[in-house]
């Protein structure tokens, strides 16, 4: 257990540079001034174009999650219904 935690304390404190872009994305930021527009302009449109794209996942996830609960709900009560119609039944009177 000691170690794993050293591991993550290690693994928090060392980073380096990455280049996490994929090679598309480092183009259009990299084309310089031959583009029309400056470029605090085209990274902020190329971070809200990545935060668009990654939105979409997650509330696909989020809507089948909730679609999945409310299933999931429904059939609990109708089991507690059918348990309840059967305890009903079978006590005696």
């Amino acid at each position: 257990m000691k170690v794993r935690i050293i591991f993550f304390l290690l693994a928090l404190i060392s980073f380096s540079n990455v280049q996490a872009q994929c090679a598309m994305c480092k183009a259009t930021v990299e084309k310089g001034e031959t583009a029309q527009a400056p470029i605090e302009q085209r990274t902020r449109g190329l971070n809200n174009g990545i935060l668009y794209m990654m939105t979409i996942p997650y509330l696909l996830a989020g809507v089948i999650a909730y679609l999945w609960y409310q299933n999931s709900k429904k059939e609990r009560e109708r089991k507690d219904e059918i348990k309840r119609i059967i305890r009903s039944k079978m006590s005696p009177m």
